[in-house]
């Protein structure tokens, strides 16, 4: 098939998630919450749940919920046998430590006193809420029925309740013509009950103090700045937020302004945008700076001052590699600070970039864009490209560069879903063979090993009901509702970035199919940390392994994942060559999870 007939088929199967990837460019603007199918006359159907949940406005017609980048949210959560949390001014921190050995401080709560492991969803042994996730935090003392937590503590929280808002996004017209979901047909009805769903169930098992959280869902009035600003004064000043699941831009940006916490907001931006809006900005991946941080180590340790080897050119082959770093940039700004930071850990290792290209993207001028950016990395001798941009650049790129006769290395980064075999695949064939790096996603297996797609079933019965978009609606509600229940009865944004903080590093034992989690100050990171993750993987792409992609397509191609998928920290990749295209070790998916990835097992609560 040709690239612009893949081109064609993708646009008609990627409508219902227009907007999944939240900021990551402007096209994962459009991918970055799960967009709702047209149902064929326009006329959605009318939002329904339990009482107190809110459409906000004419609830007809597609559209899309701003939601996450993450693509899936397994992880391991392990304590030492003296126990786990412990309310303000207890003890039961025991030996728990993380996966560099240093001891793990238990979350004090102001929970009004009482023991934790008394709870009645607390299990002792484990000191961690009895749920089947490897997330699961740690216990808290019960709230008592009738108890005061203080009423209303901030604008969107009341003694009864605590208010969410939903953005639907308005989809970027040039970026539906291509992104038009891959096999996902989930309905606005189906997106909007597994956000429920999923609220039930940690209101159900998680500590609120009292509180139910109520979801109101509204219309973007459009997807330039001055619309977010407006969409966000009137989550604020109308509907009453305390928090947005989702988020991006200038409508990220001014719920911080008036004090609204925003999860999964913004995705991947500098850590300088997250201390600058703290404590109200929260990302489900990580800051460019931790991804570059990462990308620096590999590639100082492991590629620089040796021969490019995997070019598909005999002359670069033969010479020590020359870099050249391809990223995505806003009309603002707002990534090239990342870039700079990248240079700077580049230099530690005695490495220099040797291009440097930014592009904003435009659908209808990325074939041009491309053929520039490529006869420029042609032209300087570049034999490694370092592709740090959205998932649809590549398509752009890989076909230019084989109509120029260009075969460099490419390096994948793990930025915005370049490290997805549904992406991958619509690469050209050829260039895409040569591409290897990170990747911040850990290793694939079925949906039912995941634990968006297990605890829905634990608890409700049945799978989630958005069939495709579940386990993107799942991070930022496992975000919300980890610091509610660990911020104590006092809830405002403060004492929620305190419990945030208190989640103890997991798995501290490390994992492979288990991404490493942990916020604030835990010694991974040189600044306090707002955003989730902090390990990454190696990867290169198998251009004839066969299986099913992210959305359970069969098809040719896929990631490997080398070392069946072993995660580094920051300061851990090895100074040995890589070994890219050496399927030995390698693993394309699991259908078991491995050993330290392994969920508690509890009898469902039904």
């Amino acid at each position: 098939m040709r690239w612009g007939e893949r081109l064609t088929e993708l646009g008609s199967r990627l409508e219902p998630y227009q907007s999944v990837v939240g900021a990551l460019t402007a096209v994962t603007l459009v991918l970055g919450v799960v967009v709702v199918a047209n149902d064929g006359d326009g006329a959605g159907p009318a939002a329904t749940g339990r009482a107190g949940d809110v459409v906000a406005g004419d609830a007809r017609g597609p559209a899309g919920l701003l939601g996450t980048g993450d693509v899936d949210h397994d992880g391991t959560v392990e304590v030492g046998a003296g126990g786990g949390a412990t309310a303000a001014g207890g003890t039961g921190a025991g030996d728990r430590r993380d996966r560099r050995g240093q001891p793990v401080q238990a979350p004090a709560t102001a929970a009004g006193g009482g023991d934790p492991m008394a709870h009645p969803n607390c299990d002792p042994n484990t000191g961690r809420v009895a749920v089947p996730s490897l997330y699961a935090p740690p216990c808290v003392p019960e709230f008592p029925a009738g108890g005061d937590n203080g009423g209303s503590t901030h604008r969107g929280v009341t003694g009864d309740t605590i208010t969410v808002v939903v953005r639907h996004g308005a989809g970027n017209p040039a970026a539906e013509a291509i992104l038009r979901a891959a096999g996902a047909d989930d309905s606005r009805e189906d997106i909007q009950a597994t956000f429920r769903a999923y609220r039930d169930y940690f209101q159900h098992h998680y500590e609120t103090y009292g509180r139910q959280v109520e979801i109101v869902f509204f219309e973007a009035t459009g997807d330039d700045d001055e619309a977010g600003r407006a969409d966000a004064l009137r989550a604020v000043s109308e509907l009453g937020a305390f928090a947005s699941w989702g988020g991006s831009g200038a409508y990220a940006q001014e719920l911080a302004a008036r004090g609204v916490i925003c999860l999964d907001c913004p995705v991947s931006e500098p850590i300088e945008s997250y201390h600058a809006r703290a404590p109200y900005f929260w990302g489900t991946l990580m800051s460019s700076n931790q991804a570059y941080m990462h990308r620096a180590e590999y590639i100082g340790k492991r590629l620089a001052g040796r021969n490019a080897v995997h070019a598909g050119d005999v002359t670069m082959q033969q010479r020590p590699r020359r870099f050249g770093i391809v990223y995505y940039e806003t009309e603002d700004g707002a990534y090239g600070a990342g870039v700079d930071f990248f240079e700077r850990e580049l230099a530690r290792y005695g490495v220099a970039l040797d291009d440097r290209i930014e592009y904003v993207l435009d659908l209808n001028t990325a074939p041009q864009d491309a053929r520039t950016i490529i006869a420029r990395l042609r032209n300087n001798g570049i034999s490694t490209v370092i592709f740090a941009g959205d998932p649809l650049m590549p398509i752009f790129l890989t076909n230019e560069a084989r109509n120029q006769l260009y075969e460099p290395e490419w390096f994948i980064t793990g930025s915005a879903l370049t490290d997805t075999t549904f992406f991958a695949r619509t690469y050209e064939r050829t260039q895409w063979s040569r591409a290897f790096g990170v990747s911040m996603l850990a290793a694939r297996g079925t949906q039912e090993l995941g634990e968006p797609y297990r605890v829905h079933l634990w608890h409700h019965g049945t799978a989630p009901q958005a069939e495709a978009g579940y386990a993107l609606i799942y991070a930022p509600v496992w975000m919300f509702f980890t610091g509610v229940h660990l911020a104590g009865p006092n809830l405002n944004p403060q004492t929620f970035r305190d419990g945030m903080f208190a989640f103890p590093p997991s798995p501290p034992d490390g994992g492979i199919m288990s991404v490493h989690t942990a916020f604030g100050e835990h010694g991974f990171w040189p600044w306090t940390d707002y955003t989730r993750f902090n390990d990454m993987t190696e990867i290169w792409w198998d251009p004839t392994a066969t299986g099913e992609d992210e959305i359970g397509q069969d098809g040719v191609g896929m990631y490997r994942y080398v070392d069946g998928g072993r995660r580094y920290l920051p300061g851990e990749w090895p100074s040995s060559d890589p070994r890219p295209f050496d399927r030995e070790g390698t693993v394309t998916f699991y259908t078991e999870r491995p050993e330290p990835d392994r969920y508690p097992e509890y009898p469902p609560p039904r």
